[in-house]
């Protein structure tokens, strides 16, 4: 079975940074516009596909923990499920912006889904060179 290759460190440390930033960004200073007509969910739809980004890209950045499983699972889980609740208690004194328990809820609901990152790599497993892996 073909094993996952592990990016450099930079790439992982700077998409997480990057997908924290832009959550940050949209969720306190600015609101995006919706594409068109939109249904009574998409706010919520935002949050689950945030956090799910927010979950995943937390676990790519810890891959150097990798052999401690368990302490990574929590750890990667606690900080988005905080990092989503800090959000939502910022945005409470906000002008035009409220905090919401829906919203907490779908950003519950995509950081279980980013978690399945942690399935994917038991049953792939990481290379860290991939021409070794080549060679074989």
């Amino acid at each position: 079975m073909p094993r996952i290759p592990i990016p450099p460190r930079f790439l992982r440390y700077a998409a997480f940074v990057g997908v924290v930033g832009v959550v940050v960004y949209f969720s306190l200073l600015d609101t995006p516009a919706p594409p068109g007509p939109t249904g009574p969910w998409y706010d919520k739809q935002l949050h689950f596909a945030s956090y799910a980004a927010v979950t995943v890209t937390a676990a790519g950045a810890s891959i150097e923990y990798r052999n401690r499983r368990w302490r990574r699972i929590a750890g990667v889980v606690a900080f988005s499920m905080a990092f989503g609740v800090a959000i939502e208690l910022a945005q409470w004194p906000l002008v035009g912006r409220y905090a919401s328990v829906g919203d907490v809820a779908a950003n519950a609901a995509g950081t279980l889904l980013g978690s399945v990152t942690f399935a994917v790599e038991d049953a792939f497993g990481y290379v860290d060179d991939p021409a070794e892996e080549a060679r074989g």
